[in-house]
């Protein structure tokens, strides 16, 4: 869907390349949730491990509607939101090209690969709907 769009090609360059997304859910009383993680896009699905409890997981049992946000650049000139839908699936391997992308954040921590399939056992693949950009 981004990748289609030529005047989107920045964005999806950054989403390549950036290593933190916003993951915004919303809770079952209808309050926005947002964090901070780790993921992966490869032009179709944005991939998001996480741990199987906690509350984002909670919040996309009841409503699988994300919109997820890129850090300003340049100054606010390129931004980049991306409203989904999420689907949470288990996950017992992670990709390549994420644990690449991820291998000296989890060298600095002192995580390993097994440690973080092992705790982040659950894949949030979000599906974009929607794209707000400049």
């Amino acid at each position: 869907m981004i990748a289609s769009h030529e005047k989107y090609s920045v964005v999806d360059r950054r989403l390549r390349t950036e290593q933190i997304i916003w993951l915004t859910t919303v809770t079952p009383e209808g309050r926005p949730y947002m964090r901070p993680v780790w993921f992966l896009w490869d032009g179709v699905h944005i991939s998001i491990f996480s741990k199987p409890i906690g509350q984002k997981m909670i919040n996309l049992q009841t409503n699988p509607n994300t919109t997820l946000a890129l850090e300003v650049a340049n100054e606010g000139a390129d931004v980049a939101i991306v409203d989904g839908t999420a689907k949470v699936f288990d996950s017992t391997v992670l990709p390549e090209p994420y644990v690449e992308k991820y291998r000296k954040w989890m060298e600095k921590e002192g995580w390993s690969v097994a440690d973080l399939t092992s705790s982040a056992n659950k894949l949030i693949q979000v599906t974009p709907t929607g794209l707000t950009a400049w």
